[in-house]
């Protein structure tokens, strides 16, 4: 990792029940955060169109907002969703003056279009071509997508959460998680056959 990237680990054991205990919770904390650390990273270098620096930045914050609020943590099986959350919120509250895109209308599907959109394809088209396009092709395909279409889609197609872990992510309701997704991945596959149409995999 980026030499300017850091956890901050714990003291030695002090004495005292009380001291002991938070340093074992301080060990808990740093080792579920370690476990997650690089899936956090990758999807804020996404959040921050591959800007090293401000994605370290970013979550650099994330991780201190998450150990001041670790103790709070209802269910230690969520900690990857629940981490995804404050990294979202955090880019929302630090970085969202900064950015210039359009706003995002959302659509929200209808309950036959919301069942079709969760069902799970063995192959899509983006998905092939995928497979032989350059990686910074498809980086920059990512990138160039509305920052609310990129984050469903890295969560769902690259983490691999579901749909309600999504919404629990980014604080909208399922059929907003799979309208975004579905419009996301619809504006991916249009990137990617330009790309592929330039390197020759898709004939005019």
């Amino acid at each position: 990792m980026h030499q300017r990237f850091q956890v901050i680990r714990g003291k030695q054991p002090a004495e005292g029940a009380e001291e002991h205990l938070r340093l074992r919770e301080h060990s808990t904390f740093e080792d579920a955060l370690l476990k997650h650390l690089d899936s956090l990273l990758g999807f804020a270098l996404r959040l921050t169109s591959g800007h090293r620096a401000a994605a370290e930045d970013l979550v650099q914050e994330t991780s201190l907002r998450a150990f001041r609020s670790f103790d709070g943590l209802r269910s230690p099986t969520k900690i990857k969703s629940w981490l995804f959350r404050i990294l979202v919120n955090t880019r929302i509250n630090e970085f969202h003056r900064r950015a210039r895109e359009a706003p995002i209308v959302d659509i929200e599907l209808s309950e036959s279009l919301l069942e079709s959109a969760g069902t799970k394809q063995t192959s899509t088209p983006e998905q092939n071509l995928f497979e032989q396009l350059l990686d910074d092709e498809i980086q920059e395909a990512l990138d160039w997508l509305p920052v609310e279409f990129r984050t469903v889609v890295w969560l769902s197609d690259v983490e691999e959460l579901s749909y309600r872990e999504i919404g629990e992510v980014i604080g909208c309701p399922l059929g907003t998680v799979a309208s975004r997704l579905y419009r996301g991945h619809g504006l991916l596959r249009e990137r990617l056959q330009e790309f592929g149409r330039r390197r020759g995999f898709i004939k005019e």
